[in-house]
């Protein structure tokens, strides 16, 4: 099976230039985990609510220097805010993975586990198609093995 068969084709983008705090409100809106960035008709790369996360998170250098995010929450929320003020372009997972229309499932599956990436743009020719998730290969491959009907009320 290819991934043509399973993608999402409704995929949801954002530019460079979006501040986080739009696309943010986007995900949670939208109940989204991601979206694929674009400049122009390229693929720029992806942003998810987890590149937001570790964003507002300190690293490990802020950590070293500066505790205060442990101590002050106000410093904590002050740093959350001017983090939210920060573009996609800056943070966002690049250069994106993308896969073939053509790629078989298990392959695109395996590509992602091996990148620990929980969702990949799709391509046809070059240009935006899809998106693809760990979750809809999942999906597909427990369907195929017992008749799984995608359904939890059994």
């Amino acid at each position: 099976m290819k991934i043509r068969e399973i993608m999402s084709r409704d995929v949801r983008t954002t530019t460079p230039q979006a501040a986080l705090k739009e696309c943010l409100e986007l995900l949670m809106k939208l109940r989204l985990n991601g979206l694929v960035v674009m400049e122009g008709d390229k693929i720029a790369g992806l942003v998810t609510k987890a590149d937001i996360f570790r964003a507002i998170l300190p690293t490990q250098t802020d950590i070293a220097e500066d505790e205060l995010y442990m101590k002050d929450p106000e410093y904590t929320e002050e740093r959350i805010f001017k983090c939210l003020d920060k573009s996609v372009g800056e943070i966002m997972g690049k250069p994106a993975f993308t896969l073939d229309v053509d790629t078989p499932i298990v392959k695109a599956g395996t590509t992602m586990i091996l990148n620990k990436i929980k969702q990949l743009p799709v391509v046809d020719n070059g240009k935006l198609a899809g998106i693809v998730t760990l979750s809809d290969i999942l999906g597909v491959l427990l369907k195929k093995t017992n008749g799984w009907d995608g359904s939890f009320s059994r």
